[in-house]
């Protein structure tokens, strides 16, 4: 007769396993359909997660920061290129100092654990950029951002974007400029318009998004935030103005497989009607230009 021990290991190693394969078969079901090329996640929730589980905000940030690291997995596992996460606004920096140095030191630790060999960048191939204003950030943690980038450069499976004190209107401003200061260098003389024809020298869209911290990736087809709430909280606005957004009820410590699964498959089910949406919304911005 099995050890009461040994009873639940078995128990504990078969609803694994089910659950693994479970996993595997939404997955295939999933992979039947258009997959996202580019997800973008606002991970909302995680003071309030601490406040109902009645822990620490700094316990409901490292459940956060461990649901990262699995939904990513999640994300690469299923085919998708490049995944977008709104991990540090800006705006952040007006929280407590003390909520400010837990929330740095969780960043810190989280950063540095990327530079080991078994982490998942070098697991799934994915390189690692920050989009936001670094020299923001303590001198540390602005250090081994950047030795994260350097390591991951190479890499060519797959992109995680961290956008790390970033809010969409400093971006903005930052692409804004970075264009004038193009047009500044270019051959002066030039003019504007003539006879109604607009000349090059004059700042485009696409000079603008040149000098977006995201410059290089596609904008997002898929944009998810966690804990009910449906605004976009200054994260992507010029980037996400044609992507499907998908409000998930739960905190972002809860969010799990099963929410992933479903934003997807709401995606895909939406898929056909958002192309055709996006073609024509296109078509009338171009017309109008």
């Amino acid at each position: 007769m099995k050890a009461p021990s040994e009873s639940c290991n078995w128990f504990s190693w078969l609803a694994t396993a089910i659950q693994t394969s479970i996993r595997r078969v939404l997955l295939w079901i999933l992979v039947a359909g258009p997959i996202p090329h580019h997800i973008a996640i606002i991970m909302d929730g995680n003071r309030r997660f601490a406040q109902r589980q009645n822990l620490q905000k700094k316990s409901g940030h490292e459940f956060g920061a461990e649901r990262l690291i699995q939904t990513l997995k999640d994300c690469y596992e299923l085919g998708v290129k490049y995944v977008t996460v709104y991990a540090f606004s800006i705006e952040n920096f007006k929280r407590s100092p003390e909520e400010v140095d837990v929330l740095m030191d969780l960043l810190q630790r989280k950063l540095e654990s990327l530079l080991e060999k078994e982490s998942l960048v070098n697991r799934f191939g994915v390189r690692v950029q920050f989009p936001g204003n670094l020299g923001l950030l303590p001198d540390k943690v602005r250090r081994t951002a950047e030795k994260v980038m350097t390591m991951s450069k190479l890499n060519d499976r797959a992109v995680l974007n961290v956008c790390i004190a970033y809010t969409s209107k400093d971006e903005i401003v930052h692409a804004v400029q970075g264009a004038c200061q193009g047009f500044m260098s270019r051959v002066s003389g030039l003019e504007f318009v003539k006879n109604g024809e607009r000349f090059g020298g004059c700042v485009t869209v696409e000079d603008i998004e040149r000098h977006l911290y995201t410059a290089g990736c596609p904008d997002p087809d898929l944009l998810i935030r966690t804990s009910g709430e449906t605004r976009l909280s200054n994260f992507l606005l010029w980037q996400s103005g044609f992507c499907y957004l998908q409000a998930c009820g739960v905190m972002w410590p809860e969010f799990s497989f099963k929410h992933f699964f479903m934003a997807v498959l709401c995606y895909q089910r939406a898929y056909t009607v958002l192309k055709q949406k996006i073609k024509t919304l296109k078509g009338l911005y171009c017309h109008s230009e």
